[in-house]
């Protein structure tokens, strides 16, 4: 779309009829350029990006309907407006046909020209701005110019508007979910649902239901009748992630609602179609656990059809600066802080760090810098608040989950008075991994017994 008055390439084998058409359009507001013949008029259409082509049908030559088709192979999103003449509506029928905007009979009403001009020039800025849009969302989160990462984003332009299954593979935080959000937003599907479940987060007793949905009474606390994440996602994308974390019991079912297309929800005998593109995440080598038996081959390899992975964030140090500045502006518009500059000795002790984390921890520590920023000026922290900032990753994460773990058992054991076998099934935990567990915190199911 051309910034400020639209462009109409006018193209008209009767020389006066097409000034006098440019004549009114430039009265009111447009820029309007001429040429005379198909051959002429395709050959300034990467010149002029027009936002609207109007054309006669009937032109020595090459007529109207191949001038559009033509246009359509460089500009698919101009809008073509074709001049027939009074009386012929069997070339205004096969016009429309072919895809114009709409045809104009000749002789011309110049009210009606101008406002269907305005309609198709509104239109070409609509379908720009929803290019853009798709290409913002192609490049969300995907940022830096690491040739890893323009591969990435070059794979997902390609696979996107398929209907695939994709595969993503990378480590803990590189942004699996970021990517997967890209294919869908570039998809054929952008306009449904995109529906993410964690595979590893919801205990396998709750799992079914989640995917596939349940019927009243399919099991207690089934008080009424609920769809499924494969059909709350219909006509759009569900994304599995943490695939590799999916129980062995319920693999032979998401391979067949992959084969049949169709999920059985609990409860129920009778099979409900689906439409939707899956795409599925790990961060472990599925190879390897099909070789333990932990994964079954058949279904590793209805979703390896096609493998996306993500480098991890030390592999493409150079695309850190970057990172860097993206989120520190997103999190100072989020804090209210006025953050106007990265030292660039920061930018150095960023890019010499391991990431473990990645990208996700990069972002958290930004997002600590961002708050302690004094002068809008974001700095290496001093040794003390270094410390804070940044520690270890791997002592990080087990103390975290290690809080996590103690706190959660003890609710769980709270909520079941210590009775183990309830704590089973509330959690969603095996008796072996519920007992490993109590005695990894040192906790006693007689400590939650009460009268």
């Amino acid at each position: 779309m051309n910034a400020g008055e639209p462009t109409v390439l006018v193209v008209d084998d009767d020389e006066a009829a097409a000034h006098v058409i440019a004549l009114n359009l430039r009265r009111e507001g447009f820029r309007a350029e001429i040429e005379h013949s198909a051959a002429n008029a395709m050959c300034r259409v990467e010149e002029l990006h027009p936002d609207v082509l109007l054309t006669d049908y009937l032109m020595p030559g090459a007529d109207g309907l191949k001038l559009m088709a033509a246009m359509r192979k460089v500009r698919p999103h101009t809008p073509a407006i074709v001049m027939t003449a009074h009386g012929d509506e069997r070339l205004a029928v096969e016009s429309m046909r072919a895809g114009a905007f709409t045809y104009l009979s000749k002789p011309l009403d110049y009210d009606e020209l101008v406002h269907v001009c305005r309609r198709a020039a509104e239109m070409h800025r609509l379908r720009c701005r929803f290019e853009d849009a798709g290409r913002l969302q192609l490049g969300h989160g995907l940022v830096g110019d690491s040739p890893a990462i323009k591969r990435l984003r070059h794979l997902i332009s390609e696979v996107a508007p398929t209907d695939v299954t994709v595969l993503i593979r990378g480590e803990t935080g590189t942004g699996k979910e970021v990517v997967a959000r890209a294919i869908h937003g570039a998809s054929t599907r952008s306009n449904g649902s995109f529906v993410a479940v964690n595979c590893s987060a919801i205990p396998e007793t709750l799992l079914e239901a989640e995917l596939f949905g349940h019927e009243r009474g399919a099991f207690t606390g089934a008080e009424r009748r609920r769809a499924g994440r494969f059909q709350t996602a219909a006509e759009g994308t569900l994304f599995l992630d943490e695939i590799g974390d999916l129980p062995v019991s319920l693999q032979p079912k998401l391979l067949r609602v992959l084969e049949e297309r169709a999920v059985t929800p609990l409860g129920s005998d009778r099979s409900l179609p689906v439409d939707v593109r899956l795409v599925a995440a790990t961060n472990q080598p599925l190879e390897k656990l099909v070789e333990r038996g932990d994964f079954r081959q058949d279904l590793f390899y209805r979703l390896n059809v096609v493998p996306l992975s993500i480098p991890p964030l030390r592999e493409r140090a150079d695309d850190i600066p970057k990172l860097a500045s993206r989120f520190a502006g997103r999190l100072a518009t989020r804090y209210g802080k006025a953050v106007n500059d990265l030292d660039p000795a920061l930018v150095d002790w960023l890019k010499a760090q391991e990431w473990e984390g990645n990208v996700r921890e990069l972002e958290n520590v930004m997002e600590r810098l961002v708050i302690f920023a004094l002068d809008g000026v974001l700095r290496i922290p001093d040794d003390g608040m270094e410390a804070a900032i940044l520690p270890p990753y791997k002592r990080e994460k087990e103390r975290v989950l290690e809080e996590f773990e103690r706190s959660y058992l003890q609710t769980a054991l709270r909520l079941s008075r210590g009775r183990l076998r309830e704590a089973c099934h509330r959690t969603g935990l095996s008796s072996r991994q519920l007992y490993n567990l109590m005695r990894k915190h040192g906790l006693s199911k007689e400590d939650f017994f009460t009268s």
